[in-house]
């Protein structure tokens, strides 16, 4: 059975706010990368990489040593990347064709977006963001505006959508202010 509420988490700023979720037949925590190390409740884990490339890359050797490792422990949880990499027998490649069949667009700048597509495309009726705040300056330059993208192809798609307004840059205008109102930009779910 499809998830209904869909909390996905990132790696910024909010992620330890997924601790609280209570995961069951309604609820689901997807992450990205290496998030199921540490939080053990990641139902699907999205590591959209040439897995082999980290894996002998010496920056990123020791962490995919550890990620195959737990996630071969870890055989009921969903391993999607860009291939079914070998190292991890669960690991399936991402339905790439379907999802732009699906929403006649391809348009992905990061991990978190395939997610989304995914979400939509399972059924999901809400979205949670943790630790998905396109702040830091390369997330902001180059992933922000294909977040938002598809934030809004959700929103658009009607799922409600929930975001960290504290911890995220997505959906807020630069200076905070509505333009042509001049007044302080608000948001629904404050």
């Amino acid at each position: 059975m499809n998830k209904k509420i869909i909390h996905l988490l990132g790696k910024g700023a909010g992620w330890r706010d997924v601790e609280k979720v209570e995961v069951d037949e309604n609820n689901g925590i997807w992450g990205v990368n290496d998030c199921f190390l540490r939080t053990p409740q990641v139902e699907k884990t999205f590591h959209m990489h040439d897995l082999e490339v980290f894996a002998n890359d010496e920056r990123t050797a020791s962490s995919m040593r550890l990620t195959k490792l737990k996630a071969n422990e870890n055989p009921d949880m969903e391993f999607y990347s860009t291939y079914a990499w070998h190292e991890i027998p669960h690991c399936k490649a991402y339905p790439l064709e379907e999802v732009i069949d699906y929403f006649g667009v391809c348009y992905f700048s990061s991990t978190p977006e395939y997610m989304i597509a995914k979400a939509i495309m399972d059924g999901a009726e809400e979205l949670y963001y943790y630790g998905l705040n396109m702040a830091v300056k390369l997330e902001f330059i180059e992933q922000k505006p294909g977040m938002e993208f598809w934030t809004g192809m959700a929103m658009g798609k009607g799922l409600k959508v929930h975001l960290q307004y504290g911890n995220t840059s997505l959906l807020k205008v630069k200076d905070g202010l509505l333009y042509g109102y001049l007044m302080n930009q608000w948001r629904v779910d404050e």
